[in-house]
């Protein structure tokens, strides 16, 4: 009993995000980027860190200040495929990102999702493939939750979610 107690005390207590955070909406003026520079005609916005994104999941296709279309959601293995097809198409190389590039651009101070809204217009609030493969074996791979940005690396490999490409 105590060592389920100490448990879930270490849990709570490792926890690094409030719950009831506002919505990043509400929060973030219309011309706020942040972190970004955003280049409005190609869709891309590019973090001080260095990263490149698409703003827009896969699938959908970045015009005005919006993503129309519908987000392609694919299991781990389709959304290699799905990258190299949509890399060659462009003649740019793109890839999923990696856990600690998602991490930089995610919003503390706000959440649902937890990305600037004028950089990512219309996210979906989901799990999104990491490019990092699961300590757990082949059949689980690693994901991004962005309500509050969680990862996990015991996703099931075989489920189909969406995406979101970094230049390689």
């Amino acid at each position: 009993m105590r060592v389920c107690l100490l448990a879930i005390a270490l849990m709570l207590v490792g926890c690094d995000r409030e719950i009831g955070q506002p919505y990043c909406g509400d929060v973030t003026s219309p011309q706020d980027y942040g972190q970004f520079v955003v280049d409005g005609e190609k869709g891309i916005a590019q973090h001080i860190s260095g990263t490149v994104w698409y703003r827009c999941a896969a699938g959908q296709s970045f015009r005005g200040k919006k993503c129309i279309g519908e987000p392609v959601r694919v299991t781990r293995a389709q959304a290699d495929g799905y990258i190299r097809e949509f890399s060659d198409k462009s003649g740019q190389r793109w890839r999923l990102p990696k856990r600690k590039e998602f991490e930089r651009i995610l919003e503390e101070d706000c959440d649902n999702p937890a990305l600037n809204p004028n950089v990512f217009p219309n996210v979906e609030v989901n799990n999104y493939w990491l490019q990092e493969d699961s300590w757990h074996g082949s059949r689980f791979a690693c994901s991004m939750y962005i309500l509050q940005g969680s990862s996990f690396c015991r996703q099931p490999s075989n489920i189909n979610l969406p995406i979101l490409l970094i230049k390689d």
